[in-house]
């Protein structure tokens, strides 16, 4: 299920408790997902499911809900990766 592994991903990236993270947890919620801690969960998730995000839509992405939509589009045929 994508939700559960871009949770997994954001957790381990964040160095985070799994129940720490919801689909709400949001960029500047807790101070590892600070700039340098996006960046990281963006390239994490890139690398995982094998494509990057164009620049707009990652800096649209500000909560793990917005990563498993913008996933979702791109690995749904609905993005050119």
């Amino acid at each position: 299920m994508i939700e559960d592994t871009i949770k997994n991903i954001v957790c381990t990236t964040l160095k985070i408790r799994p129940e720490d993270c919801s689909e709400d947890l949001a960029a500047g919620d807790i101070p590892q997902w600070d700039s340098l801690g996006h960046v990281n969960v963006l390239m994490a998730v890139e690398k995982h499911f094998g494509f990057a995000f164009d620049v707009v839509d990652s800096i649209d992405i500000e909560s793990v809900g917005d990563i498993v939509d913008m996933v979702k589009k791109y690995t749904q045929g609905g993005a050119q990766a």
